[in-house]
Parts: structure tokens; C-alpha cells; sequence
């Protein structure tokens, strides 16, 4: 067994004896085995030194580390779900029903069964006085869910007796899967600063031309808006605009300003085409005041965003396709009722499934935690931390609480690519009363961690969302501080709707929200290069790559830079290398990417591009012409190389992933390490990125080339079809002085497209 660092949300390093809470899930081959091993443990719990039969003693090393072994029943369907915790809100509220969403189990080509599963639910909701308000069922993903609603007045004493809970048959159905809130999806608005607009803002003059090949699913933006105005291709078939007061247009806004713009403050680039734009939040205000933008408690967002994706592509009630041309959909909504555990959520499945039939890049936040920071530092001396010691303790924190600080669902998508928040933005000074806990460009304590479906690298990337400033709050004896988020003083300057109606505002925000759109921002001009490719000589860039080739990119130019060396200092500065970078990847994903360095060349730094379909046992090789000047040199160079795909998916398979794509270290170039992600949990996913370093002088002969080779094999079932990836590979060295010529120019008058498809030698 691997070591693993303490902190990982599984121990507490600083008292490895604390007992802690946890459930484990075992299936057993029939009744009998699990009855025989709850008599083993009962009998054991009487006495420790009771003899076992043949083979059984070492049963007693495992018995000490339970409380209890019993069959899985109610308590375990409603744990971590929040579903009472959220009825009990909507009975705050003075609702007369309470919704629930069920998702059934999904038999195997069986329509009558899953009719039978569902007109059982329905018959035991109509005892409870309630009704089916809406079900979905997307056969490709083996997805059927049920949205209801039920009277209140059944549910009042389950909600505070738990024996009651027992009781409830709609509980004990086992034609359900998983029983869960509505997933609403909701995103806060809060009191940020309302500002006047820069008198630097982009270049307001310059029109918007083409159709759009991004797209934003989020809420109504305010579309009149100065940033905004002619800039977005509104489509909003569910009159969710409606609902919405100008005021109240809020996080919509900000992520089509985000996209079309950036942060206000860094004066970016405008986007030439317009964004298509499909609402599916809208207003939800609360008893209490509060408001929010969420997706509707009478709609499961699976459904939902299924139709809107289908919209664009295939058109709906006989309409033609609304936005074919899009190539990247950027969600910046997720779901804080289903952290990512254990199961790939049915929405995560959705999107990628969408991914794979449609060709179609998803970029996705992480998911925001705001929880409550607590340090190992008396009040006392909070003060007197330099910036290094107090990031050292604020990421011990955030880790020792990774439990409760997963990614949010659809945020695990193995074909998206997932977006984590960086702590940076360009808004000044920290006013004098707030704390700073990071250095600029660490991951945020905001971000969600990863790591992703069956351990995968997740998330992807991060990206700047804003520096997210905390106060003091202090706890009762000992005396300890805790930090908590704050709303103001920082973030990235986005368009935001007057308090008035005025169109012209803007406000500072934070979050992997900001984040993800900035992701697909970035995905972008990515796509404006696959154009400008396509211009030049011997450009046939094929369009059929363009989102794989997007997602190759928005992660190429990525790397840890610092980060890792913070977080081994702060957790485990004498650990394994090996194993704390596998470990460390939750945190980092494969890092902060530089896109500038993507998008152009330089004397010392060349990038080349590969792409193309791929079968079961088939693999390409990539040749790269090496510089003759490399030859004989002893100075540190790398190479960066990315492969990525979209994967079909098998949602009844526990592997799930259906296609294995991957290259092996790359011939005919020296190196002596691997820097960054492990390479082996570089492979769990649908994105491979490795870094190789090396400085001993090798010889370099005139023709000779690197050679990468694509690698493809199935993994959960059979390719239905050869797999589109992408392929980016670049050489850099650190020292261009020293040579005569640019590597850049050397390899560019070398290359010519060679790809050799050859059998694979697994």
C-alpha cells in the first residue's frame, strides 16, 4: 500500500489516536456472509479474546477500528444527502409541500421494468399526498429521475425522529437509487461593491461578427448593458427572463462579462464573435430575505441542460438548430447538495456524453466552499505571522477539512475540463482590516478539491478568481482564531446591473465561477489560432478536432510553478516525492496554465500540434524536428507534451471511462526527470500532461527527430468508433542567448506533417 501524507481527510496529523467517524461499504456475496460477519463482530465485542475459526484471527485487527457492522438501510440512503436538513428549511419557510429529487436504479434494456420502478414511486408519493411533478430518462447514460413533491405535514416527525425515518416506505423503495434535494443549483448574490465603470474600459466601439462558437448556460444577463450590449446572442425558450427584474441580473452578467472581456481591471482583449447565451437560473428569493439565482426547485438541471444542449445541436419541436457552430460551453454553476464522493454524478455522465456525441468542449467550475478557516494559532499572536507562516497554517486547514471541501457536481465530467480558482486579481491594496491568507497565484481557500472519478487528476486547472480576503473571528477558549470569507475589498471587476437600472456598473466577485469563465474565454482564442492555421500554408487543421484541440491547449501551458514547493513545505517537507506529488495533485490539479505562452512563439520556446482518430490497439507516432543546436549543450531545457480526448462512457461500468488514449516518454530526446504531476495519475483521466526536464548535453544530428507516440486501447467496453484527440508538444530551453539561432525557426523550417500509424505493442 502507497504511503499517503497525513491530512488528507482521513486522520488528523496532529493526534493520530482521535477517533473518527467514517462508513465503509462492503458488498457481500449473499445474506448469509453478511449475517456470519455480524455474529463474528458481536461475538467479538463480548469478548476481545474469544478464539476465531482457521483464518478468521486477523478479522480482530479490523474489528478494532469499528463501531458497528450492519446491513446498509435509510440512514445510509440520507447520509450526506442534506435532504432533511434541506425539508427542513422549506418547512422554515412555511411551505405546504417539500420537494425531493429520486434517481432510480436503471435496469439493462428494460422498459417495463423501469415503467414498474417508477409507478411504484409514484404510488407511494400520492400516499403521502403529494405528485410526480417531472421525469427524465436519458437512456445513453442510464439515467431516470423523478422530481416530486410531497405535503409537509408527513414529513414533520421524521424530521426530528429518527426512527421515524424507518418508517417512511418511500425511504425503504428499492427501486431508488440515490434520494437527494432538487438540485437548484443556486448561486448566492451578495452585498459586493457596486462601483462606477474605469475610465479605461475596452474598446466599447469595436461590433462583434460571425456566429457564436462559445456559450454560456447560467443566468439572464443583462443584455443592454454598456460591456454587453450587441455582444450576445440571447435564446431563452423557457421565458426565464421574465422572472427577472433588471436589478436582480446578476451572475449572468458577470460570466459574459468575464468572457467577453476578462478581469476589467487587466484592460484584455474583447472577443470578436458574440456569446450564445441560454438561461436555465432564475430568481428564488427566500423567506428570509436572501436572494439567489437557481436553477427552478420544479426542474432537475440533468433535464434541463440536457434540452438546451440538444437545442443547439439538433433544434427542438421541429425548429432548426439554434447554435451549431458551438464548440465550448462554459457552466459556471454547480451543485453544493452533491459534493463528489464515490458515484459519478447522472449530470457529470450528461455532459460527458454531450461531450463525446456532439464533439463538445465543457468548461466547468470547481465549486465554491466558504466554510470557516480555524488555525492553530492563539488570537494573540495572529498578528505577528509573516505572510509565509500564516499560508503555512491556512493550508494546513484547508486540507485537515478536505472532506467537506469536494468537488461539486458536474464538476468530476471526466471529458470537461474543470476549473479551480486562483487567488489573484489586480485590485490593489487589502483594505487595512481584512487578511490576506496566500500568496498571490496559490490555489484559492475557496476552490473545491479534487481528486476526480476513480482518483483522476481534478481539477484540471486553475485559473486567477479573485483574491478571496478573510477577517478574524475568534472562538472561545483557547482562544484560537478562525478566519471567514469576506464580500468586499478584493476580486476580479466585472459588469454588474445598477441598484437602479443603470446600465454602466460594474462589481468585484471571486469564486471558480469567474474562473471557469475565464477558462472558456481562453478556449476562445484558441480556436481563433485553429483559424489562423487553417490560412496558412499546410494548415489543414480539420474542424472535427477543434474542441479536442481546445482542451489540449487550455491545459498545455500549465504547470505548478511554485505551488508544490509551498504545499511540501506546509505538509510534508520530508516526505516521498513520488507519492506526495500523486497525493498533492487534489490540491494543484496540473497547475495555473499560461495561455500567452501557447498562443505565440519565441527564440527559445516551439510548440507543434497533432491531432486525429484513434482505434482499440491502434497507435500514431508524432515525429518533431530536434534543433541542430541543441547538440552538445548543457543547459536546462524541457519538454511539454499533452494529450487529449473525448472519451465514450459506459454509465453501468465501474471503469466507466471507455477509451485509454496515452504516449509513452518521448525517443530520441535526453532527459532526467519528470517534474509536476505523477504520470501515473496523469493517466487516470482524458487529459495527459507531463513535464520531462533534463540538462546533459546529448548530440543532436541534422534530421533527427522526437518522436511521441498516441497509444489507444478500450477500457469499460468496446470504442463504438476511433477516438478523436489532440496532441501538443513543446520544446524550451532556458538560456536562447547562448545560441546562434532561434530553435523556434529551426524547427519551423524542419517540420512537415508525418504520422505513422503503426500496430500497438501493449
Amino acid at each position: 500500500m502507497e504511503d499517503i501524507p497525513p491530512g488528507d481527510g482521513f486522520e488528523d496529523a496532529n493526534n493520530p489516536e482521535k477517533s473518527l467517524s467514517g462508513r465503509l461499504f462492503l458488498i457481500m456475496s449473499d445474506g448469509r456472509a453478511l449475517a456470519e460477519l455480524v455474529n463474528l463482530f458481536n461475538s467479538w465485542l463480548k469478548n476481545h479474546k474469544a478464539p476465531f475459526s482457521r483464518g478468521l484471527t486477523p478479522s480482530k485487527k479490523v474489528f478494532e477500528h469499528l463501531r458497528e457492522i450492519r446491513p446498509w438501510d435509510v440512514e445510509d440512503r440520507l447520509a450526506d444527502t442534506g435532504l432533511l436538513d434541506d425539508w427542513r428549511e422549506q418547512e422554515k419557510s412555511g411551505q405546504d409541500t417539500v420537494f425531493f429529487e429520486a434517481e432510480l436504479w436503471y435496469p439493462r434494456d428494460s422498459q417495463s421494468r423501469r415503467q414498474a420502478a417508477a409507478d411504484q414511486v409514484r404510488h407511494l408519493v400520492r400516499e403521502l399526498d403529494g405528485q410526480i411533478v417531472t421525469e427524465c430518462i436519458i437512456q445513453d447514460i442510464a439515467y431516470h429521475a423523478i422530481l416530486g413533491q410531497i405535503d409537509i405535514a408527513h414529513i414533520r416527525d421524521l424530521l426530528n425522529r429518527p426512527e421515524a425515518r424507518q418508517e417512511l416506505a418511500l425511504f425503504r423503495c428499492d427501486f431508488i437509487m440515490f434520494l437527494q434535494p432538487v438540485g437548484q443549483c443556486a448561486v448566492p448574490i451578495g452585498d459586493e461593491t457596486e462601483e462606477e465603470p474605469s475610465t479605461q474600459l475596452p474598446n466599447l466601439e469595436s461590433r462583434t461578427e460571425g456566429t457564436p462558437v462559445v456559450a454560456l448556460l447560467d443566468g439572464m444577463p443583462l443584455t443592454r448593458h454598456k460591456l454587453l450590449d450587441g455582444r450576445l446572442v440571447v435564446d431563452d425558450p423557457d421565458g426565464y427572463e421574465d422572472e427577472y427584474q433588471a436589478r436582480e441580473r446578476s451572475h449572468g452578467t458577470a460570466m459574459a462579462s468575464l468572457i467577453c472581456h476578462g478581469d476589467l481591471d487587466s484592460q484584455g482583449v474583447t472577443l470578436g464573435r458574440p456569446i450564445y447565451v441560454r438561461p436555465i437560473l432564475r430568481p428564488h428569493r427566500s423567506f428570509n430575505g436572501s436572494f439567489s439565482e437557481a436553477v427552478p426547485e420544479t426542474v432537475l438541471p440533468v433535464d434541463l441542460v440536457h434540452r438546451a444542449i440538444v437545442r443547439m445541436f439538433d433544434g427542438e419541436g421541429g425548429e432548426l438548430p439554434a447554435s451549431p457552430e458551438i464548440r465550448v460551453v462554459s457552466l459556471s454553476i454547480g451543485d453544493p447538495a452533491r459534493p463528489f464522493m464515490r458515484e459519478i454524478s447522472g449530470w457529470a455522465r450528461l455532459l460527458d456524453w454531450l461531450s463525446w456525441k456532439y464533439n463538445l468542449l465543457f468548461v466547468v467550475s470547481a465549486g465554491n466552499h466558504t466554510r470557516n478557516i480555524p488555525l492553530e494559532v492563539p488570537a494573540t499572536e495572529l498578528s505577528g505571522l509573516d505572510q509565509e507562516d500564516l499560508q503555512r497554517l491556512v493550508i494546513r486547514a484547508v486540507v485537515e477539512d478536505t472532506r467537506n471541501r469536494h468537488l461539486l457536481s458536474p464538476a468530476e465530467t471526466i471529458n470537461g475540463v474543470t476549473v479551480g480558482a486562483i487567488h489573484m486579481d489586480e485590485s490593489g491594496p487589502k483594505p487595512n482590516h481584512l487578511i490576506d491568507p496566500l500568496n498571490t497565484g496559490m490555489p484559492s481557500v475557496i476552490s473545491a478539491h479534487g481528486p476526480g472519478y476513480r482518483r483522476a487528476i481534478k481539477p484540471d486547472i486553475h485559473l486567477p478568481g479573485g483574491r478571496q480576503l478573510l477577517f478574524e473571528n475568534l472562538v472561545p477558549p483557547p482562544g484560537t482564531v478562525e478566519l471567514r470569507t469576506n464580500d468586499s475589498g478584493s476580486g476580479q471587476c466585472v459588469a454588474a446591473p445598477g441598484q437602479r437600472g443603470a446600465l454602466d456598473h460594474t462589481q468585484r466577485m471571486r469564486g471558480t465561477s469567474n474562473a471557469a469563465a475565464l477558462g472558456a474565454r481562453g478556449a476562445y482564442f484558441f480556436y481563433e489560432l485553429l483559424e489562423t492555421l487553417r490560412t496558412q500554408p499546410g494548415g489543414d487543421v480539420s474542424g472535427d478536432c477543434d474542441a479536442v484541440l481546445m482542451k489540449t491547449l487550455l491545459v498545455h501551458g500549465s504547470q505548478w510553478d511554485g505551488m508544490f514547493e509551498s504545499y511540501q513545505d506546509a505538509l510534508a517537507p520530508n516526505h516521498n516525492p513520488r507519492t506526495f506529488r500523486d497525493y498533492v495533485a487534489r490540491f494543484l490539479g496540473y497547475g495555473r496554465p499560461e495561455f500567452e505562452r501557447v498562443l505565440t512563439g519565441a527564440k527559445q520556446r516551439v510548440t507543434v500540434l497533432g491531432f486525429g482518430a484513434i482505434d482499440d490497439g491502434e497507435a500514431m507516432e508524432f515525429a518533431m524536428p530536434l534543433p541542430p543546436s541543441l547538440s552538445g549543450i548543457n543547459e536546462k531545457r524541457r519538454v511539454i507534451i499533452t494529450l487529449a480526448w473525448f472519451s465514450p462512457v459506459n454509465s453501468r461500468r465501474q471503469k466507466y471511462r471507455v477509451a485509454h488514449l496515452w504516449f509513452n516518454r518521448p525517443k530520441n530526446i535526453e532527459y532526467e526527470k519528470r517534474i509536476c504531476a505523477d504520470h501515473r495519475a496523469a493517466q487516470r483521466g482524458t487529459i495527459q500532461h507531463e513535464i520531462f526536464e533534463g540538462s546533459n548535453a546529448f548530440t543532436v544530428q541534422d534530421g533527427q527527430k522526437m518522436i511521441v507516440k498516441v497509444n489507444c486501447r478500450k477500457d469499460a467496453d468496446d470504442i463504438p468508433r476511433p477516438v478523436r484527440f489532440g496532441l501538443a508538444v513543446t520544446l524550451e530551453i532556458a538560456k536562447p542567448l547562448l545560441f546562434p539561432i532561434s530553435i523556434y525557426e529551426e524547427v519551423r523550417e524542419r517540420i512537415s506533417v508525418r504520422v505513422r500509424a503503426v500496430a500497438n505493442t501493449m
